[in-house]
């Protein structure tokens, strides 16, 4: 079984608000995400989860339902397409909170480890900031940098030290699901 984390904005939809995505008018997918999701679904060894800071919530600007309600769309809409998601966690809570669910941290991601009986045996993150790196990393998970939502701007301030966060930079999350989809073919 593998298990892959995706973190939403930037990775699935655009992440070009200041203010968050707030409702589905304000969701829009990423171009070749709906059907890089409908081939990571083909294989039925994969489990697929999004894992997402959501700080809108916890400084007052969108509410947990309103967060919930684009999520159930973003699914449905993906599942429209022949994809599927197994699983949606996110964190409400600001960076000055300072809780354990909020990425850098992994306890989403061990959450979502736990729904998987017996555990996966490979596991990858793909996400758009140093933070998705550094959560998959604690989980040893393979980690994939997109350059779309702030991906490739993290990337350049990086520098050299990408290399310590991000296994592989993809140019989206097309190119992401062909590093995962290769590698669990070896």
């Amino acid at each position: 079984m593998t298990i892959v984390f995706l973190d939403r904005d930037g990775v699935i939809n655009e992440n070009k608000r200041e203010d968050y995505v707030k409702n589905w008018e304000e969701f829009v997918f990423l171009p070749k995400a709906k059907e890089a999701l409908r081939r990571l679904a083909e294989n039925e060894e994969v489990r697929i989860f999004i894992v997402s800071n959501q700080a809108g919530i916890g400084k007052d600007l969108v509410t947990a339902a309103q967060v919930d309600e684009v999520n159930q769309r973003m699914k449905n809409e993906i599942e429209t397409g022949g994809g599927r998601i197994d699983g949606i966690l996110c964190c409400p809570h600001t960076p000055e909170d300072q809780c354990s669910c909020r990425k850098p941290e992994a306890e989403l991601l061990l959450r979502a480890i736990e729904q998987i009986p017996g555990g996966p045996q490979r596991r990858f993150m793909v996400g758009d900031a140093v933070s998705d790196m550094v959560a998959g990393k604690k989980v040893s998970a393979v980690a994939i940098m997109v350059k779309t939502g702030r991906g490739k701007e993290q990337l350049d301030s990086m520098g050299a030290a990408q290399n310590l966060a991000a296994d592989y930079v993809a140019e989206d999350i097309s190119e992401a699901v062909e590093i995962i989809l290769q590698d669990i073919r070896h």
